[in-house]
């Protein structure tokens, strides 16, 4: 064991890599977005990338006390996963991962076991991705750990190794723009590998003492088109290859620059501890998806349409869905919105309906729902609303984040510098969350934006049918499974028939007025009672509007909405 080994790689300095990686890519993420062509040329790899790296060194800066380079390799590890953003974010997390299991208790690092982690990282990106192509992330994840033990076996000491690998990852970044039809017609280089050259070269610098800010981004010598000189292949570009950067920076908060894809991004946590990665890899290719990219318990994966989104959403529904965030492909450079909205809701359909209205879905029937807002609150880095969709859900946040109808609690995440404002809006019924979706507005300022929802929840008059989970002898006779009509707390009329039961539901709600309704239906909802009351609406009340969600809860039968 090299002395200088052991005294470069610790716990301390690892912790100094991952702030400067999260520095790096805060300064660069806007030319990685710039050359972002594969799998999709939405222009968000950069920002992606910054995102993983930022709650990877987030988790970092929760560790107490003496941490050892396992610490925080494997805090890294799990902070990434937990922030992953878009599936550069996810192999990322998967390879930090791959490492951090290969370093686990060891306290001397060498150069095999070095070796050996970087083959493990390797290993398992591919292993994650269900569709593994050249030219990718994985090429040069690969190329590295065949450098590295190359040079362990060779008898190379830890330093000599790294300087060699760092030089192995430059040149395999040159060599992606060969390697796949996109970057050759784009004439640059893979860009999520680019985020991979970058944090090495920082690993590079940060053990050998030197200074980063000595030594430019690495990418720019490689990633010329976003420069506006010459391309990779040293052909002029002029003020186009300006042009194409510019349109691919970061949009502002709200902002949407289209770049012509179509489909969805779908990313979710899923209950299931049991890691079921190769099923999930199967059935999400059956059903349509590509890009797909598990490390469980998350999942990545493209679909094409909505209606495949659904299909993917139902067939991973026996897994349970903790919670689920949808980004539109068609939007370049993902938006940088103005606050974090977390609607919780039960059902794939909402899930998928609130994700929509660019909220983090989750989902109120999981097991650890208070913790799953835990997470997405402690990773905010804007102010948060949310927005529940009961009453005792509602109780319970305001006694958890604070109370007061302005909703100005605030929490600390443990350990860490990061707080934001938590809003919470006072709705309590699915009907409610989707009034206030419709008019959140992402570049509105947090005060405006939660003053606009909180005023369309409170607004919507709701109603639901239930089945009676038991008889009654009064002062209301039922029996159970019957239907109830509920308004306002109270039973309104007892229904045999499920059509007659929700027109009663309509009725009764509209007879006060409103202009629009919103029906979520559930599964014990049957489609003819749907329908009967679509057309009853149609007739009864022409002036009214009807949105409708099919939530697909299995135990729910509809709730409805009057604005």
């Amino acid at each position: 064991m090299d002395e200088r080994d052991a005294l470069n790689i610790n716990g301390r300095l690892a912790a100094r890599w991952a702030r400067r990686t999260v520095e790096r890519l805060r300064r660069e993420r806007n030319d990685i977005n710039a050359i972002n062509v594969f799998p999709v040329a939405d222009g968000d790899t950069g920002s992606n990338l910054y995102h993983t790296v930022r709650s990877a060194y987030r988790a970092v800066e929760n560790l107490r006390g003496a941490v050892t380079l396992s610490d925080v390799i494997g805090a890294m590890a799990t902070g990434a996963l937990r922030g992953a953003r878009g599936n550069s974010g996810l192999i990322l997390s998967v390879a930090l991962r791959g490492v951090a299991d290969a370093l686990d208790g060891v306290t001397d690092l060498d150069a095999p076991t070095f070796a050996g982690a970087l083959e493990l990282a390797a290993a398992r990106a591919r292993t994650a991705v269900a569709a593994p192509v050249d030219g990718t992330m994985l090429t040069v994840l690969e190329a590295m750990a065949a450098e590295a033990r190359s040079q362990a076996d060779a008898g190379a000491d830890l330093i000599g190794l790294i300087a060699a690998v760092r030089e192995t990852s430059q040149q395999a970044l040159l060599e992606t723009t060969g390697q796949l039809p996109a970057l050759s017609e784009a004439n640059v280089v893979d860009a999520g590998s680019s985020g991979i050259v970058e944090l090495f070269d920082l690993l590079y610098l940060t053990v050998t003492g030197e200074d980063p800010a000595d030594h430019p981004a690495l990418h720019a010598a490689h990633l010329t088109t976003t420069t506006g000189g010459s391309t990779a292949s040293g052909t002029d570009t002029g003020g186009e290859a300006d042009a194409v950067a510019e349109a691919c920076r970061e949009p502002s908060a709200g902002a949407l620059l289209h770049t012509g894809e179509q489909g969805f991004e779908l990313v979710f946590y899923v209950a299931e501890r049991r890691d079921r990665t190769r099923r999930v890899k199967k059935t999400l290719t059956a059903a349509g998806g590509d890009s797909i990219v598990v490390s469980w318990p998350m999942i990545h994966v493209h679909v094409p349409s909505e209606d495949a989104a659904l299909e993917t959403l139902r067939a991973c529904a026996d897994l349970g869905i903790d919670r689920l965030r949808v980004e539109d492909l068609s939007v370049t450079g993902g938006r940088t919105l103005a606050t974090t909205v977390i609607a919780v809701c039960s059902g794939v359909g909402m899930l998928f309906a609130c994700a929509l209205q660019d909220a983090h879905a989750v989902n109120a029937d999981g097991a650890a729902v208070t913790e799953q807002i835990d997470e997405l609150i402690a990773e905010a880095d804007t102010p948060v609303i949310v927005v529940p969709d009961s009453a005792h859900l509602l109780g319970e946040l305001r006694r958890r984040y604070g109370h007061g109808s302005e909703a100005t609690s605030s929490l600390h995440s443990a350990g860490s510098e990061a707080r934001q404002p938590v809003s919470i809006v006072r709705s309590r019924s699915a009907a409610a969350v989707l009034s206030a979706l419709a008019v959140y507005d992402s570049a509105a300022p947090a005060a405006e934006a939660f003053e606009d929802m909180a005023e369309s929840a409170s607004a919507t008059r709701v109603g639901g049918v239930v089945r009676a989970e038991r008889s009654s002898a009064g002062p209301l006779i039922y029996d159970r499974s019957d239907l109830l009509t509920i308004i306002d707390g109270r039973i309104r009329s007892v229904e045999q028939n499920p059509a007659d039961a929700v027109i009663a539901c309509a009725d009764r709600l509209l007879g006060a007025g409103g202009e629009v309704m919103t029906i979520v239906t559930g599964a014990q909802l049957p489609a003819s009672a749907t329908d009967a009351l679509l057309r009853h609406v149609e007739t009864r009340h022409p002036l009214v509007t009807v949105d409708i969600v099919h939530s697909e809860h299995p135990e729910g039968c509809a709730v409805l909405g009057v604005e």
